[in-house]
């Protein structure tokens, strides 16, 4: 029998997606204060499908209206983590992220209560902006997308990215 079945303890993760956005060859970056430049995304709310969550995140943070086009990689993190900000005391159960290839559709691009700078850069300016190890990852993966899935599993626990499969689909 399965252990949460047992323990009568549901599994659950929760659900985030981020999108590379392109416009006139540039992409999309915001800064976030904890974990520097990223491309924009967030945490899907109860009763919103991924995509509703990819253009609600990516238009809040950025002021920037974009369509998704592509699924260019799923990325499991399986720690546990620590809150921080609103949720110090609580525990951040591991999170599921759809990462997108998107095209831009309007809006101009503005500094948000979730993103304290915004900007368009190259490929090769995201690649050295861009410096959080798994982000960085993701982005190199979206930066080569080629129609297949990137799905990555790993453990990270805000210093160390522990990968444990990594598959093209």
């Amino acid at each position: 029998m399965d252990q949460w079945l047992e323990n009568k303890q549901l599994p659950y993760h929760l659900v985030s997606a981020c999108g590379l956005v392109r416009k006139d060859g540039r992409i999309l970056l915001t800064r976030n204060p904890k974990r520097g430049w990223e491309l924009p995304g967030g945490t899907a709310e109860q009763g919103e499908t991924i995509t509703e969550t990819l253009k609600r995140e990516i238009f809040e943070e950025s002021g920037i209206l974009c369509e998704p086009e592509h699924l260019a990689g799923v990325y499991q993190n399986l720690a546990v983590k620590d809150g921080y900000g609103p949720l110090e005391g609580m525990k951040i159960p591991p999170i599921i992220n759809f990462a997108f290839i998107c095209r831009f559709t309007g809006g101009e691009a503005a500094v948000s209560d979730e993103a304290m700078d915004v900007r368009w850069v190259t490929p090769e300016e995201a690649v050295r902006m861009v410096t959080h190890p798994l982000y960085a990852r993701r982005l190199a993966d979206m930066l080569i997308y080629d129609g297949s899935v990137v799905f990555s599993s790993y453990e990270y626990d805000n210093k160390t990215a522990v990968f444990r499969s990594d598959v093209n689909l």
